[in-house]
């Protein structure tokens, strides 16, 4: 979604402990006083050969321009779950749209304190064609597949907008 789509969108608010409230505020309230705790979705894309889908995310994007990421995902708008968000910004930033919650499998959820979400972490396993995938909601510059081992030494040399997850990583076999 564009910047300004973005600043349009409301969201449930929860508890430190991921518990509803029953409060609805905008985007722009939830990341501009970043006292607000609300859910997000992190999709790691994996192929056969272990290597993970990353993108470089839009230079309109309104945090990270133009930085790389090893995940999918976006923030849960007010009264969805957390797997449909998963599958559709799936659909919207990468034309995945015949996918179903079967195939996302749910990793744990990643708290943050400083962003104030909470985020449920999926794995896709998905070895398709990167060249059918479609951008069509401007989120996504490109992407590539790119190998665990790199994407270590790309996030230590500050090309990557996230951190390393050890979860997801261990559950590839990384860390193990």
């Amino acid at each position: 979604m564009s910047s300004i789509m973005s600043s349009q969108e409301f969201f449930d608010i929860y508890t430190e402990d991921n518990n509803p409230t029953g409060k609805v505020v905008s985007r722009a309230e939830a990341h501009h006083t970043l006292t607000y705790w609300h859910r997000t979705t992190h999709i790691w894309i994996v192929n056969d050969n272990g290597d993970i889908l990353c993108q470089q995310r839009s230079f309109s994007k309104d945090s990270n321009p133009g930085k790389w990421q090893s995940f999918f995902g976006g923030h849960l708008k007010a009264g969805e779950t957390y797997s449909k968000n998963a599958l559709g910004e799936l659909a919207e930033e990468l034309g995945l749209s015949e996918l179903t919650e079967q195939d996302l499998q749910e990793l744990y959820i990643k708290k943050s304190d400083t962003a104030k979400h909470h985020g449920m972490v999926y794995l896709l396993r998905w070895s398709g064609d990167i060249r059918d995938l479609s951008f069509a909601d401007g989120e996504v510059e490109q992407v590539c597949w790119i190998s665990q081992d790199e994407i270590v030494e790309k996030c230590k040399k500050d090309e990557f907008c996230n951190s390393l997850d050890s979860v997801v990583f261990e559950r590839l076999r990384v860390f193990g």
